[in-house]
């Protein structure tokens, strides 16, 4: 089969890298929602806050992310991706900015106001809007789009754990916090000034199929209340929730067991940090794969590999712990940008953001119901042996829920 040849004007060329560099720019500044184990300790010591109170705090704030995602993509599928990445560019520097002024009486209630709920919405509001923009630039190839746009958020880990823990050992946890939120409001709000959506002549230098041009896909698309209707969409919702469960119970551990399991202090950090990137590598790589291999397959290959992995964070040490973790983070990272070209696969581009939005929710719901699963059953047995059994079930359960997704999305092409 031939290659299909693009033709692309110069002024199409570089209105399309600078959106791109715009949408890759507010992604990192927005990813530090993984970050938190490394703010985990710095927390507890300025704060006094409980430990279990303070691991909750990653669940919220990536809950309060999802619901986030939701609402912008509500918005930006009716004005467009840019002013919504400012409006959470706003909100997210905006709520670490306000905790950086929380003194160290304040009750953790007011923390998961400002950190999780005022910031973790904001990086809802800008992932979601950059994902959907990401997808109308590269229409012919939306699991690469999705994947790329997806692995800078998890690269923002890989960034900013080092620069993170250099701020804290020089200074404060709320002048760090201060620190963060300048710097990702200014550079933030710029990146944001160069995204935009794709024009006719862009989509025309294409030569994209009838069938896959946004034009035709436009006609296709359905709403939120015809999506709901179908059972593949609350599939999607269910294997989101199911598959995500071992990375959201052992995100807020990684520091904490790691120093446990035999690594050192710097060693820990450094597997925050690595994370990222195998995060990031497993969103660009298996999304990208995705388009050749097929979506169902790429993720049942992701839900082996994460049965594996849980099964091993049993009981693996130092190093061996070391190396199962990046694999986690790596499985974790795929579906993050599967998912999204696997939902507008389904239901077409036209309202991808609300769409996906709601089936972002799982994640939220995912992280908030299996650490809190995860706390109480650590509390029962005082060890971890039972969290990572759970998860190694979960994602077992995905297997089959992703094997009724195939079958019914054969269907649907068939009658197509």
């Amino acid at each position: 089969m031939r290659e299909r040849k693009i033709y692309m004007s110069k002024s199409g060329k570089s209105k399309m890298l600078a959106a791109v560099i715009g949408c890759l720019v507010v992604q990192l500044c927005v990813g530090i929602l993984y970050v938190w184990s490394v703010f985990k300790q710095p927390a507890i010591d300025f704060f006094g806050w409980e430990a279990g109170s303070v691991n909750l705090v990653a669940s919220f704030m990536l809950f309060c992310f999802c619901f986030g995602n939701l609402i912008g993509g509500i918005i930006q599928d009716r004005i467009g991706p840019k002013p919504v990445c400012i409006m959470g560019i706003c909100l997210f520097g905006g709520g670490i900015l306000i905790s950086s002024f929380l003194p160290a009486s304040s009750p953790i209630v007011l923390f998961y106001l400002t950190y999780c709920l005022i910031a973790g919405m904001g990086s809802g509001f800008a992932y979601g809007s950059v994902l959907s923009c990401m997808q109308k630039w590269f229409p012919h190839k939306r699991g690469f789009a999705s994947g790329l746009g997806a692995s800078a958020f998890g690269l923002s880990t890989v960034v900013f754990s080092p620069v993170i823990s250099a701020l804290l050992g020089s200074m404060s946890l709320s002048r760090t916090l201060m620190v963060l939120s300048i710097l990702f409001l200014v550079v933030g709000v710029v990146a944001c000034l160069f995204i935009s959506l794709p024009d006719q002549s862009y989509l025309a230098g294409l030569h994209l199929p009838a069938a896959a041009s946004p034009a035709a896909g436009a006609d296709n698309s359905k709403t939120l209340a015809q999506a709901a209707r179908t059972l593949p969409f609350w599939l999607l919702f269910l294997g989101c929730f199911l598959f995500n469960g071992t990375w959201n119970m052992l995100t807020p551990l990684i520091n904490g067991l790691g120093i446990e399991r035999g690594l050192s202090s710097s060693m820990a950090v450094l597997c925050v940090s690595l994370t990222g990137l195998t995060n990031a590598a497993g969103r660009l790589i298996m999304a990208s794969l995705s388009d050749k291999l097929g979506r169902i397959n790429t993720l049942h290959v992701l839900c082996v590999m994460t049965i594996v992995c849980a099964l091993l964070l049993i009981f693996v040490p130092g190093y061996a712990y070391f190396i199962v973790v990046l694999v986690t983070a790596f499985a974790y990272g795929g579906p993050a940008a599967v998912n999204p070209a696997t939902s507008t696969d389904f239901f077409g581009p036209k309202y991808s953001g609300t769409n996906y939005g709601v089936i972002m929710l799982a994640l939220g719901l995912s992280s908030v119901v299996f650490n809190a699963i995860s706390n109480a059953l650590y509390s029962a047995t005082g060890a971890y042996t039972m969290t990572f059994i759970m998860g190694a079930v979960t994602a077992a359960v995905s297997i089959v829920i992703y094997v009724v997704i195939d079958k019914l999305n054969k269907k649907q092409k068939a009658k197509a």
